[in-house]
């Protein structure tokens, strides 16, 4: 395998740190490696998930979260049941690419960091059938004001794309939006407070990375750290019971 999976390819990205308002706010300066959530609700101040406790700014309702971990085999949670949506809604679940190393990365239109790892994403994603992986892009915007009524979902993404065409038709990678419920992110984290998001999914779907917040070459890294993971042994089945043997009368 070689030491790096990330190509030189040079791709147009103009225009990829926007201005326009949603759920999260961009990244507060350029070495920032999140972009906050914002939320009206203050009583979650300081909220404490499964993943430590968030940094919320009373004052503004900034809540933002970063970090990294990685969790060895015997302590992977299964995140098979995570689904993402195409634009026609056709869903694609962490259960259907089984045997693939995936990455699941959530994104903002308003996002800096975001945009740096839909960069990263868009070297690797010619490579995922030469090395057995996949990439699945998830916008996690939620509706934004635009005027005077609400815009958002596939509307708000298509114009995003449009804004940023030859990236995406340079990259031919596919963007998505996330299952609800029970094929939801949940599926990984209770509550997503800051993004980008990457989770790194191995070959059984279970969860074997978390990053918060972005670092360069951090894409990179972790497929070829999940590509190097031997496939776990599948036990065998085991054999039937014997059938009680007839009692002679």
């Amino acid at each position: 395998m070689p030491r790096c999976l990330i190509p030189s390819l040079i791709l147009a990205v103009s225009g990829l740190a926007l201005t326009a308002q949603g759920i999260f706010t961009n990244a507060n300066s350029a070495s920032d490696t999140i972009c906050p959530r914002v939320m009206q609700d203050k009583t979650e101040l300081n909220y404490k998930s499964q993943y430590g406790r968030n940094s919320a700014d009373a004052s503004h309702t900034l809540y933002t979260q970063k970090g990294n971990w990685f969790f060895p085999p015997a302590e992977r949670k299964d995140v098979s049941a995570f689904a993402a949506y195409d634009e026609k809604a056709k869903g694609t679940s962490i259960s259907s690419l089984k045997g693939k190393v995936v990455l699941v990365g959530l994104w903002s239109k308003n996002c800096e960091p975001s945009a740096k790892m839909l960069m990263e994403f868009a070297a690797l994603y010619p490579k995922r059938g030469q090395f057995g992986f996949d990439i699945l892009a998830i916008n996690f915007d939620e509706n934004q004001q635009d005027g005077g009524g609400i815009e958002g979902g596939w509307r708000a993404i298509n114009k995003f794309m449009n804004r940023n065409r030859q990236f995406f038709e340079v990259s031919k990678m596919p963007v998505f939006t996330p299952g609800l419920g029970k094929e939801g992110p949940s599926n990984f984290m209770d509550m997503v407070y800051s993004v980008p998001v990457l989770f790194v999914v191995d070959r059984q779907g279970k969860l074997a990375e978390l990053h918060i917040g972005y670092k360069d070459g951090y894409v990179g890294e972790a497929i070829q750290r999940a590509l190097r993971e031997r496939p776990q042994p599948v036990a065998p089945p085991a054999p039937a019971p014997e059938p009680p043997k007839p009692v002679q009368q």
